[in-house]
């Protein structure tokens, strides 16, 4: 796997690898660049499917899902998709690299130093990420059919804060719309307990 470029990675695709930005339960996200013709360079968030999950039809067909429904999310509060591809028999998705923090380590970092977050930045970020969440929520299909849509994971961790000042919500991995196949038993739970609507937490 080592190819003695910076970072130790081989490319995914036409994209250099730098560092590992995150890893999860089911993918890791790498920060990546590409390369293009006279000086053109573009960085971004590169995510695939771990190693070992590569091969369960389960995992990359949620992640064929998570591609497409992130392609229709154009929305500033929302982070965005620029590619989805396949090297080596491994599907990738690029992404917004967005520079800044999240609201975890905000939350973390301000216990650790006992300084309360100022009340207008908390109602700021809440109402920027329901703004994120009232656009998905009033998305269509082709046909003008609402999606249903429901994002399932909006976590401190999934929110992202921006040097610039901006919050957008990202990791659409588990979310779930009207017409997409089902990629879990009805009594499996996807997101995390603590963060999850009164709608999903009773099934609704």
């Amino acid at each position: 796997m080592c190819t003695g470029r910076p970072g130790g990675q081989a490319p995914i695709g036409p994209y250099e690898i730098e560092r590992r930005l995150a890893l999860g339960g089911m993918a890791e996200v790498f920060v990546a660049q590409r390369q293009g013709p006279h000086g053109f360079s573009k960085r971004v968030a590169l995510k695939r499917i771990l190693p070992q999950f590569a091969g369960d039809p389960d995992f990359v067909s949620m992640f064929i899902d998570e591609a497409k429904l992130a392609a229709r999310l154009q929305h500033p509060n929302v982070v965005q998709v620029f590619d989805f591809g396949e090297h080596g028999g491994e599907l990738f998705l690029a992404m917004e690299l967005v520079s800044g923090t999240n609201v975890n380590k905000l939350v973390r970092t301000s216990t650790l130093k006992q300084l309360p977050i100022p009340l207008d930045v908390a109602l700021y970020i809440v109402a920027q990420t329901a703004a994120a969440l009232r656009y998905a929520h009033h998305l269509t299909d082709d046909h003008g059919e609402p999606l249903g849509f429901v994002h399932r994971d909006v976590s401190p961790a999934n929110i992202l804060l921006t040097d610039t000042g901006h919050v957008k919500l990202t990791d659409f991995g588990i979310a779930m719309v009207r017409q997409r196949n089902p990629r879990t038993c009805p009594s499996s739970v996807r997101g995390k307990l603590g963060y999850m609507s009164p709608e999903q937490v009773l099934d609704q």
